[in-house]
């Protein structure tokens, strides 16, 4: 199985976590590409040339929420991806994984040059993530030992990983001190705290 990514992608980061669950890091080649070049060895596998792809044989897959199921699969089973049916664990990732997505149309507008930003858009994503912050504070609590490291937790332990790597919001732990609670347990996984997003690691070519 080979999984390509970028160090700093927070989808990639999710599977390689799970990866590690699983205890599948022996049996995964990890490709590191860049994106946005015409020459990325993504492009032949997948024609978006989006990060990650896992390809296993003939099966290509290129999203996050399928590669972690397969990866579970494959690996020793341990439930990361909530099963059709429980639709509350359905719907928990779903407001997770788009309370990233929106950290991240976040992170790339502020990336931009100062004169194109748009200042509306800025004002609408604070806007969101402070919503979704202060739903977050009155319904989590922090997790009595090992946190689960479910494909839902994992989508908010990234995005709330993008938000202090590119100073989205400082005040975030100050306002919001319950989700920082339920934050801290998880920074302190192993494989948390190893995939965290790192100056030294940043792409030139993933803005």
């Amino acid at each position: 199985m080979k999984l390509y990514y970028t160090p700093n992608s927070p989808y990639a980061r999710i599977c390689r976590i799970v990866a590690a669950q699983a205890g599948l890091m022996a049996r995964l080649e990890l490709v590191a590409v860049k994106l946005r070049t015409t020459d990325s060895p993504v492009i032949p596998l997948s024609p978006m040339g989006r990060i990650p792809v896992l390809t296993d044989g003939e099966l290509v897959l290129s999203e996050a929420r399928h590669i972690c199921a397969y990866l579970e699969e494959k690996g020793d089973g341990t439930p990361t991806v909530a099963p059709y049916g429980d639709w509350q664990a359905v719907a928990a990732e779903a407001e997770t994984l788009a309370f990233l997505d929106a950290v991240i149309v976040w992170s790339r507008e502020v990336r931009r040059e100062a004169d194109v930003q748009s200042g509306f858009l800025k004002e609408v994503a604070d806007q969101q993530m402070r919503r979704e912050l202060a739903h977050l504070n009155g319904t989590r609590t922090a997790p009595d030992g090992d946190p689960p490291l479910t494909f839902e937790a994992l989508c908010l332990v990234a995005a709330l990983g993008i938000l202090d790597f590119y100073d989205l919001m400082p005040d975030w732990r100050e306002t919001y001190p319950i989700v920082a609670e339920w934050y801290a347990r998880y920074e302190a996984v192993p494989t948390v705290s190893e995939t965290a997003p790192s100056a030294a690691a940043m792409n030139p070519l993933t803005r």
